[in-house]
């Protein structure tokens, strides 16, 4: 049975205000001895939600819950296994711990914020479309429960260096495009890449497992890696298929080498592959 009731003694002040401020109010929603939070009114800085609730768990963390309050920091407990769809996008965060027990984190989660500094708990498996696009990220750690990378996923951060870890599958399009990354390795379970996904970074060393399957199109193409003003030169067999090209596009230069496993690293001559 679901209750939907607002959490009346639940409120938060405003930092540093010497004023009297309106309260923060959160709604929730009660299905099966656990509670959602579906919404909220007003605006807040610092935000601790708790565990518990009149006795009940706080398991999920609804649609559009939190989205645009003027957020910097939360505290999300360990009893969320939930993160829904831009439940806290258009915010100020700057740093975030997402608990060991959340196993999905919605598309645009926390899209649209400041991040700088990011844990993601070690029971995460899915990160959605566009989960933290448009931060502020450096460094990335994605723990190995992570299977799945969904589109756009942290386009337009600050990237520079990643490894994708071996328990990931598939990696959505555009996911890792516009950062600054240099340097990627990618796990050894990958098989699906989507077109762009790593597109317009600053890459001169790419691993490639040989899991993979499906490599989509402009996957690694960066204005530092494609070709100037020079016409390219294919060389092709007899039956078409290219066996050499003076292209410095990544794409290009990995089906002259029969698409290998490998790294491959680029330079001023060009890409180059090594077992």
């Amino acid at each position: 049975m679901k209750k939907n009731f607002v959490l009346a003694a639940f409120f938060v002040f405003l930092c540093a205000s010497v004023f009297a401020q309106s309260a923060f109010r959160i709604f929730v929603e009660e299905n099966g001895g656990n509670l959602t939070i579906i919404r909220s009114e007003g605006t807040t800085k610092e935000l601790s939600i708790p565990e518990r609730i009149n006795d009940m768990p706080v398991t999920a963390i609804g649609e559009g819950a939190f989205t645009g309050k003027g957020l910097t920091m939360v505290t999300i407990p360990d009893s969320v296994v939930e993160i829904a769809d831009a439940a806290f996008s258009w915010n100020d965060l700057s740093a975030l711990v997402i608990g060991n027990n959340v196993v999905t984190i919605g598309q645009s989660a926390f899209a649209n914020n400041k991040i700088k500094d990011l844990t993601i708990g070690a029971g995460v498996t899915t990160i959605g479309m566009g989960a933290f696009m448009n931060n502020e990220l450096e460094v990335l750690a994605i723990p190995d429960s992570v299977t799945s990378i969904g589109a756009y996923a942290f386009f337009s951060n600050r990237l520079r260096n990643l490894t994708i870890p071996n328990t990931v599958v598939d990696i959505g399009e555009g996911a890792f495009s516009t950062n600054r990354i240099t340097r990627v390795v990618i796990g050894t379970s990958v098989e699906v890449i989507g077109d762009g996904a790593f597109y317009n970074n600053q890459l001169t060393n790419i691993t490639i497992p040989a899991s993979l399957r499906d490599l989509g199109e402009r996957v690694f193409e960066s204005r530092l890696t494609s070709t100037g003003g020079t016409a390219q030169i294919d060389y092709m067999n007899e039956d078409g298929e290219l066996i050499l090209t003076t292209a410095n596009n990544f794409d290009t230069y990995y089906a002259t080498t029969g698409k290998r496993a490998g790294t491959y690293s680029f330079s001023r001559d060009g890409w180059a592959y090594a077992e």
